[in-house]
């Protein structure tokens, strides 16, 4: 088999593989820095050493095929936000790593994946301290998706996104605060999957806004993304879905500006899932416009807070789009922040409580656009994405993200649980693979 596409088989697959010993570590290190040249097209790494990348490898094969880490040597690449033991920490800007040491300890969730032996391989590009959602930066460029270069990958997992499509990983870390791991997957063809608020360490990662921010990744094969969970996570009861679920597919005037090729796919998704028996409603999402207008000051003024120790000093360094919105959260004051997180929580109770009665999960499009052409002045593209993700965000939800179909990219759907219930996601995503809904 070519080894430039061996890093795109299902990872059960891989793993199978590499017990039986017909695959190696080394191997799948050499396929996934093959495909590099690619990413690299795309301004996927910041962080990229193949000769690291080859002795991790060499170690790895030299533990034998009897370990029983699922995961061991899958190449995965770690969004540039997390601290990575003996590599700087940039947050993919200009001064960050200036002002601090290299870190010599993994951030908690690097640690985990270390644990699982995943093969640690280059860190990605983002928007400038995750603070943005096109994929794009000005230090270190905007991020392309491979094979499609006139089309950004959306972000801020940008780097995360371009880094799977192009198959020099076959797992990609990620956060999502807005939606960063939910656009890039939608715009890109892939799966992703957002924690939880509050599931999983969150040492080691420079905040965005705490009061939204989450962890994930993103990978190509849905079926195995409870497989991944339960690598990650063993001691966390696994779910499966009893009966067939109750989905209501979202709708109303927070899905205005929806493209109409998203709403057919989205018809036709109903369509598959009443065929697969899930008890299917098309219901209204009262109060989901306002999602945004809680959204954007409270993450402002969180950003505006972790941001202090820098912002004097290197105020002129920042993109300026970042700095206009952490500038905005200076403008709002302590009183107004905690009447916000008030309006906040009355919202998800109000709003959430009566969705919940009757539904499971939540079905809406993760991105109202089918692509983001680069080099196009997208100022007013953020508010347009963030209001079809804020909601999820401002409940602190987990959310599966999958493509109408898988790694053509362009439409994507976010499948949201309640709070905590990401192991019921994790066997959604089980049962949507079962069925063939998604595919």
């Amino acid at each position: 088999m070519n080894r430039e596409k061996i890093t795109t088989l299902p990872l059960k697959e891989l793993h199978q593989r590499l017990s039986t010993g017909e695959t190696t570590v080394a191997s799948l290190a050499e396929a996934a820095i093959e495909a590099s040249a690619s990413a690299f097209a795309s301004n996927a790494y910041i962080d990229w050493d193949p000769d690291s990348i080859r002795q991790e490898a060499i170690r790895l094969d030299s533990n034998g095929s009897h370990t029983d880490q699922g995961l061991r040597g899958l190449p995965l690449s770690v969004k540039d936000i997390f601290d990575w033991s003996g590599r700087p920490t940039t947050c993919a800007s200009r001064f960050f790593a200036r002002t601090r040491a290299v870190p010599q300890k993994d951030a908690g969730y690097v640690s985990l994946w270390r644990q699982t032996g995943a093969l640690l391989a280059g860190k990605t590009n983002l928007n400038e301290f995750a603070y943005g959602i096109t994929g794009e930066n000005l230090t270190y460029g905007d991020c392309s998706i491979p094979g499609r270069p006139q089309f950004l990958t959306g972000g801020s997992s940008s780097g995360a996104a371009a880094s799977v499509v192009a198959g020099s990983a076959c797992l990609a870390l990620g956060t999502d605060t807005g939606g960063s791991l939910r656009v890039p997957a939608a715009l890109c063809g892939l799966i992703s999957y957002r924690q939880s608020l509050g599931f999983g360490p969150m040492d080691g990662v420079f905040p965005l806004a705490h009061s939204f921010d989450t962890v994930g990744w993103l990978q190509r094969h849905l079926g195995e993304v409870a497989w991944v969970a339960k690598q990650l996570f063993p001691e966390t009861l696994m779910t499966s879905l009893d009966a067939p679920p109750r989905v209501t597919v979202l709708t109303g005037d927070w899905c205005q500006g929806v493209e109409s090729e998203i709403l057919a796919a989205q018809n036709q998704l109903m369509t598959r899932l009443q065929e697969a028996g899930a008890q299917v409603t098309l219901r209204e999402a009262p109060g989901f416009e306002r999602a945004i207008e809680l959204f954007v000051p409270i993450q402002a003024h969180d950003a505006y807070i972790a941001h202090q120790p820098y912002w004097s000093e290197f105020a002129s360094q920042y993109d300026p789009a970042v700095h206009a919105r952490i500038a905005l959260g200076g403008k709002v004051n302590e009183n107004a922040y905690r009447d916000l997180q008030v309006q906040r929580a009355e919202w998800v109770s109000q709003v959430f409580s009566a969705l919940w009665n009757s539904a499971d999960f939540l079905v809406a499009p993760a991105c109202p656009v089918t692509r983001l052409r680069v080099g196009e002045d997208h100022s007013a593209t953020r508010p347009r994405l963030l209001r079809l993700t804020a909601p999820a965000s401002l409940a602190g939800l987990p959310v599966l993200t999958t493509p109408h179909i898988a790694q053509e990219g362009g439409i994507g759907f976010q499948w949201m649980a309640r709070r905590g219930d990401d192991s019921r996601l994790w066997a959604l995503a089980d049962w949507l693979a079962d069925r063939k809904v998604v595919f």
